[in-house]
């Protein structure tokens, strides 16, 4: 939660520079622009880096069930699976 909130912080002091930098320069600079392009990482990277979760990828591995497979090697028809046929 402090981490979002600071990276929301961080977001809208560089969109304040760079309205500051279009009221001062009287026109909108190639560094306005460039300051209202990275607006949005601090808020990215605070989303996507999330220290607390724990990865449960590596409890839910199971072995494979090959009971479910077919032996004779035929796929079946795919109008019986639900499959629309193509019509060329």
């Amino acid at each position: 939660m402090l981490r979002s909130v600071i990276a929301a912080a961080i977001s809208c002091s560089i969109a304040m520079i760079s309205v500051i930098i279009m009221i001062v320069e009287g026109t909108i600079t190639p560094e306005a622009w460039a300051l209202l392009l990275i607006t949005p990482v601090p808020v990215a990277v605070s989303i996507t880096t999330n220290r607390d979760s724990v990865d449960e990828a590596s409890d839910t591995m199971e072995d494979w069930d090959e009971g479910n497979e077919e032996e004779d090697g035929n796929v079946g028809d795919p109008a019986d699976a639900g499959f629309d046929v193509p019509v060329l």
